[in-house]
């Protein structure tokens, strides 16, 4: 009897360690479910809000700004490529400031590049002061960086509305480029 005894202390020791694993696992499964459970409580229970592109106040201020970036490219075309246009039209333009074949020389002195500079920092980053086509490409540089910054400033979009904002702003760079370029390609030359 004490052998069949000392079997059923153990067999009910093993029980109860059984037992208290199983309740262990319980309280742990259930812990677990209701922390996961907890988790996932917003989700899907509000609706998606769905923007749509439109015109705004930043889009007004940085398409403008596109569309002078793309004026003054514009400008720099003509200048470099239809000289003889521009002249024509404006006869009156200082050469010395507008035509890029003599003017990229006003940044030294008595315009000889073997001189140097004509004044401290007029080679590079005072370089615009100097003749238009530098002065049109530090408006082009202007523009451009206050554009993405303003950009950068604005929330997180849909890939949608970015490339939206891609088409818009090709359009007013365009309508800045022609506004500046075609309009002398088509002065018929001198011969």
């Amino acid at each position: 009897m004490r052998i069949s005894g000392e079997k059923t202390i153990l067999e009910q020791l093993h029980k109860n360690v059984n037992k208290t694993r199983n309740m262990k696992m319980l309280f742990i499964a259930l812990l677990m479910g209701s922390l996961a459970s907890h988790a996932q409580y917003d989700i899907g229970l509000e609706p998606k809000k769905i923007s749509h592109w439109k015109m705004d106040r930043n889009k007004v201020i940085t398409g403008s700004l596109v569309f002078i970036a793309g004026a003054s490219k514009g400008f720099n075309e003509t200048l470099m490529f239809h000289w003889d246009a521009f002249h024509q039209k404006f006869p009156h333009a200082n050469p010395n400031w507008y035509n890029p074949e003599s003017s990229w020389k006003n940044k030294y002195k008595d315009g000889d590049p073997d001189k140097g500079a004509k004044f401290p920092l007029s080679t590079t980053m005072l370089v615009a002061t100097t003749d238009q086509y530098h002065f049109n490409n530090f408006i082009n540089k202007t523009a451009w960086v206050s554009t993405i910054m303003i950009k950068m400033s604005e929330p997180r979009k849909s890939f949608k509305h970015y490339f939206l904002d891609m088409l818009y702003y090709t359009a007013c760079h365009q309508m800045g480029f022609a506004l500046t370029y075609y309009s002398f390609t088509k002065i018929p030359r001198p011969h």
